[in-house]
């Protein structure tokens, strides 16, 4: 997969705006999910099913979240490196 800081309209790869607004969208659900949670609404789902999916999003936040950091730290090393030379 390759990934670039292209506009989203102009490509077909995968830009880190589309990786942000994944994270956000993750965040959101996790946020929404957590609110009826906690006033013991779990929907559909047995307690421990809703639990589970909360630690899933979680974790899938953080990836992105986390990926969206390396590529920015790479990013402005790529910079820096280039002034120096």
């Amino acid at each position: 997969m390759e990934i670039t800081n292209q506009n989203p309209d102009e490509t077909p790869l995968l830009t880190q705006g589309d990786l942000a607004l994944a994270a956000y969208a993750l965040s959101e659900v996790f946020n929404s999910y957590l609110e009826q949670y906690q006033e013991n609404d779990y929907g559909d789902l047995p307690k421990e099913q809703m639990e589970t999916s909360m630690n899933n999003l979680r974790t899938a936040f953080v990836k992105f979240d986390s990926l969206l950091k390396v590529m920015n730290d790479k990013g402005g090393n790529n910079e820096s490196q280039s002034n120096e030379t």
